[in-house]
């Protein structure tokens, strides 16, 4: 009996999904497939599976955000610095309440040193610890996403306000577009440092992102608290170095923790809304008017970054598969209980069969005939 209920819900999960989806056009429809025969095609020429040639695909495209945010936001620093310069203004140093209590330091390798060590070895040890490529490739596109996301935030912050350096500091005054462009190479790899790089601090962007990447993913727990740790010990020396202020590192620290925070969210609301049809509260609770009473949120709200979620991370590849998956363990399932029942119902009839002993011919007195057989 618990066979057959386990059969019937992995037969409901296709019609489920399908109930998410109650309108898709033909011309959707079409493209969709042709997309997909495309990219069996090409799985298949380099001898991969289709999942995980789009799991790749969809890992480049996320590889390309983070190079063009990383460019974007070195020109933005860039300009920050030349806004400073030119300015014209008594652009002294803040006063900073972590300054005087973190005592200073010119060994501002430290920093680097400290935010490196921590940024490579989480990436290490947690794509060793990893249980398949796929989730290798799941753990380095959401690196992506997300830091070209808090890239592309700290662009506009950048942007929009120059903060007086809080060290002594010579500004980079760019020169034409080629210049600008090396400039920014050296800048993503360390070897110079510009002045106005503050709000907010990439530095702690990468340090929490660092310490929440063991977070969720590591599953040793004297590891995790070790991170927490390192990445204190590494945005103290940020401040201690002098290279951003306090209120860059607390800012960074706080965007980057929520944004995390929004991306893991939306995961699980993804998957709540393809597998259980759930796509508010409300639904869960079964009770529209309780909801509204307690909550009060008539509408929903950023109901467009459920999508964009789900496209970013690859749910929608995983989702096709895990259909693909069920359907075919249905159809094993049913082919299986088919070839049980025919076994069954062979053996009843084998023993249902009787067996008829003739006996040798007697005469009148019961004793056997001694009467020769005839052919």
């Amino acid at each position: 009996m618990s066979e057959n209920s386990t059969i019937t819900s992995t037969e409901d999960f296709p019609n489920q999904t399908e109930t998410t989806n109650p309108r898709n056009p033909k011309r959707k429809e079409e493209n969709s497939s042709n997309i997909t025969t495309l990219r069996s095609n090409v799985a298949e020429h380099l001898h991969i599976s289709p999942i995980l040639f789009a799991e790749i695909s969809r890992t480049f495209i996320s590889m390309v955000s983070i190079i063009l945010a990383g460019f974007l936001c070195t020109l933005a620093i860039q300009s920050s610095d030349y806004r400073w310069k030119t300015s014209g203004d008594d652009m002294m140093a803040l006063v900073d309440l972590g300054f005087k209590v973190i005592p200073h330091t010119s060994h501002v390798f430290l920093a680097d040193l400290f935010m490196l060590t921590l940024l490579i070895g989480s990436l290490s040890l947690n794509l060793i610890l990893a249980e398949s490529n796929i989730a290798r490739l799941i753990i380095i596109r959401r690196i992506f996403w997300l830091l070209s996301f808090l890239l592309c935030f700290r662009l506009i912050t950048l942007s929009v306000t120059t903060l007086p350096s809080p060290k002594s500091c010579n500004p980079i005054v760019p020169g034409n577009f080629l210049e600008m462009l090396k400039t920014s190479v050296k800048l993503i790899t360390g070897s110079i440092k510009a002045c106005t790089d503050n709000i907010f601090s990439g530095h702690s962007t990468f340090i929490t992102t660092s310490v929440i990447l063991f977070r969720v993913y590591c599953k040793y727990k004297i590891i995790v608290y070790y991170s927490y740790l390192h990445g204190f010990v590494a945005l103290c020396l940020l401040i201690a170095t002098r290279i951003h202020y306090t209120v860059d590192v607390i800012l960074a620290v706080f965007i980057t923790y929520s944004t995390h925070s929004i991306y893991f969210f939306i995961v699980d609301l993804c998957i709540e809304k393809h597998f259980l049809n759930i796509r508010r509260a409300e639904d869960r609770l079964g009770d529209t008017e309780l909801y509204q009473r307690v909550a009060y949120m008539p509408n929903m709200f950023n109901i467009s970054l459920v999508g964009a979620v789900r496209w970013m991370d690859g749910l929608d590849i995983r989702f096709r598969y895990e259909e693909e998956r069920i359907r075919d363990m249905t159809r094993e399932r049913a082919r299986q209980r088919r070839f049980d029942c025919n076994i069954s119902s062979d053996s009843n009839s084998t023993e249902m069969t009787h067996v008829v002993v003739i006996s040798p011919p007697q005469d009148e007195e019961g004793e056997p005939s001694k009467r020769p057989e005839t052919s």
